[in-house]
């Protein structure tokens, strides 16, 4: 008998077609992306099931979709069809293919709209669905599985199915691009939200585990949800949770599996049993104890590295926190018998470079790979609190291959002199507001007498000493003291006051006069980034130039003091030291930018400005009796604050750039300041 063959385009130009009668039934299938963009020279195959005979080879098709993508099959009966993709030249083809921004698989389809107001029948599909089996060129990496958002459990490797009374028309197939979500970030020395967005996710991640089976774990983000196109991944922290400012791209420039390092966990290590052998199953393990309580994983892809360190989460954290006695950067191997110092002079808090010595101890093979990673990949390393401490030691270690730090919260981790030697590294450091941690270890050389009188006990009753004097505002410098490093990110809240004289009139004999100051009932939070001032502003507008040109280095110095904190008053509040507290600021500020570029209509974000507007409002019915210097300064940081929309330069230079920020805004939400 002689074979039915198929026909790829509506021409049949290439088709081996049978001699004789037209076949009486025909069907169609165009295969296109989420953009509407065909996908051609695809081979395919279509089987039809007889009710009685099952499967046999004259009711077997097969071909390659033509240059519109289309599909064209003449048959010579009206029965039910299947059709199959091949798995390897489609996933190719679909990693290519960039995603749209609406991730609703119907409601945001425009390939619909279009299809529907032709005539046609639509449908969307994941490459799973579409093939018999998973493509043969991808291997899957240690600890993953095949993704269910491309591979569904309940439709993978079915096919396309048509149906009796669905031939005679033309079905126009949607395929989603084979791709994974990345998180945004930029590797440059000027500051970017997009960064502080990112790498504040990736800081509060640490503080989750490696769990795989748990949904807010560290690999369910980097494996599970950066997999899921079907939505942004989120982060999810104490019953909030935020998107991330995402891109696609190929599936095979995923994340690999996230590594998380623990000393307070038993860990088994190889041993060798002759050090000249290779590591292989015939060598011996063994259980190395528990060693404190310090956390960090890392996470990669084809052209980055993310290291995130946790912060303070247990009370064995807190000792590391309390005993900061200053020591040297001293490296010794395992018999002390050789130590090199890490930097030439100075010192380092003696709790946070221990707490990040057992890491080096501990998981020396992973911090090996680790580092061999770093030379070939853009690393950025992140951390909130005691995290931020470790963070900036690491960069310190790894200070050859350019890392980018971005911290929230931290304390002061180096003295003066040590941090006179790190100059070289790009260090963002975030301060919302009252939080107190950044203001410890106080500016004073704790490598002091008092140490020295209180001999063992000194780094932890020094620490009560100075955090008294902290409070009492009786702070005295010795020496090499502790200093901040890196540019200052301040999320400052700006109040007003106005001030006025009254005066006693008791004829005959007149009383004294005094002055009078009130807080003015607005104020505002800002969001404060001084080195955009010293930055070169090509697309400034006038204004923002001459504000550059008057904004002298003496005036930066002046509200943000090198290697200290801006003056945030005596209100210490313990709850802006949060992860919880940082994230909802970053993300109205990055919704407000989105809004002013004018990129999106959807939805407007006016929450952090409307707030600005007031206060701007105040300021100026109010200007003769704020005082002239209050008043002059709450100029000079509202017009900082004004230079920030240079933070989203980045992501609109991007090609995928737009989208993201587009998705973000569609999918995001305002957070509402000062209910």
């Amino acid at each position: 008998m002689a074979n039915n063959s198929l026909v790829t385009s509506v021409t049949h130009s290439n088709a081996d077609v049978l001699v004789g009668k037209q076949k009486p039934y025909w069907v169609e299938v165009q295969l296109v992306d989420e953009l509407g963009n065909a996908v051609a020279n695809i081979p395919w195959k279509a089987e039809s099931h007889h009710p009685n005979e099952g499967r046999i080879k004259q009711l077997t098709y097969s071909g390659v979709s033509d240059a519109e993508g289309l599909i064209r099959i003449d048959m010579p009966h009206g029965l039910e069809m299947r059709l199959f993709l091949e798995a390897d030249p489609l996933a190719k083809e679909m990693e290519k293919r960039s995603l749209r921004v609406g991730r609703d698989a119907e409601a945001d389809s425009t390939v619909r709209l279009d299809a529907l107001g032709k005539g046609y029948k639509w449908h969307y599909a994941t490459i799973g669905e579409l093939c018999r089996a998973v493509p043969s060129a991808y291997d899957l990496r240690k600890g993953e599985v095949w993704p269910i958002f491309h591979f569904p459990l309940n439709t993978r490797f079915k096919g396309f199915t048509i149906r009796t009374n669905e031939l005679e028309v033309r079905h126009v197939l949607e395929i989603c691009p084979f791709r994974a979500w990345e998180l945004v970030l930029h590797h440059q020395k000027d500051y970017s939200i997009a960064n502080a967005l990112n790498l504040g996710v990736a800081a509060t991640l640490a503080y989750a585990d490696d769990n795989a089976l748990d949904t807010v774990s560290i690999t369910q983000f980097f494996i599970n949800q950066c997999q899921d196109l079907s939505r942004l991944p989120q982060l999810h922290k104490d019953g909030s949770s935020w998107n991330v400012l995402a891109q696609d791209v190929p599936f095979n420039e995923r994340y690999y599996p996230p590594v998380f390092m623990d000393t307070s966990r038993e860990t088994l290590v190889e041993v060798k049993k002759n050090k000249d052998e290779p590591l292989s199953d015939k060598n011996q393990t063994k259980v190395i104890k528990p060693d404190g309580d310090t956390q960090l994983f890392y996470v990669y892809n084809t052209d980055e590295i993310i290291v995130s360190w946790r912060g303070t989460a247990s009370r064995f954290d807190a000792g590391t926190d309390l005993a900061f006695r200053p020591v040297k950067t001293e490296f010794c191997d395992e018999n002390k018998t050789q130590c090199s110092s890490l930097l030439t002079s100075g010192k380092v808090h003696t709790g946070f470079w221990s707490g990040y010595n057992r890491v080096e101890s501990k998981f020396k093979k992973e911090i090996e790979i680790l580092s061999d990673l770093t030379e070939t990949l853009d690393l950025f390393i992140c951390g909130h609190s005691l995290g931020g401490a470790l963070a900036l030691i690491h960069s310190v270690v790894l200070k050859s291959r350019s890392p980018l730090l971005y911290t929230y919260g931290m304390p002061r981790t180096f003295t003066k002199e040590a941090i006179s030697q790190l100059s070289d590294i790009t260090h963002f450091r975030h301060v919302n507001d009252s939080d107190p941690v950044p203001a410890v270890p106080p500016e004073a050389n704790l490598d002091n007498e008092l140490y020295r009188i209180w001999g063992p006990l000194g780094g932890t009753l020094g620490f009560f000493w100075s955090l008294g004097e902290l409070i009492t505002y009786q702070m005295i410098s010795w020496g090499d003291c502790f200093w901040h490093h890196g540019n200052p990110v301040v999320f400052l809240t700006t109040e007003q006051s106005r001030e006025w004289g009254e005066c006693k009139i008791n004829l005959p004999n007149p009383a004294g006069c005094i002055s009078i100051r009130r807080l003015l009932p607005l104020k505002t939070k800002i969001y404060l980034v001084p080195s955009l001032a010293e930055q070169e502003m090509q697309d400034a507008g006038k204004n923002q130039k001459e504000f550059i040109e008057s904004l002298t280095k003496v005036d930066l110095r002046e509200y943000f003091p090198k290697g200290g904190n801006p003056e945030r008053g005596a209100n210490i509040k313990v709850y802006e030291h949060f992860m919880t507290s940082y994230m909802p600021f970053i993300n109205n500020k990055l919704l407000e930018l989105i809004d002013k570029s004018g990129i999106t209509e959807r939805r407007t974000f006016v929450e952090h400005s409307y707030n600005v507007d007031l206060f701007k409002k105040q300021m100026k019915e109010n200007v003769k009796e704020i005082p002239v210097k209050e008043y002059v300064r709450n100029e000079i940081l509202l017009n900082i604050e004004g230079l920030l929309d240079v933070s989203l330069s980045p992501m609109l230079s991007l090609s995928s750039g737009i989208n993201s920020l587009v998705r973000y805004a569609n999918y995001g939400g305002e957070v509402i300041e000062y209910v």
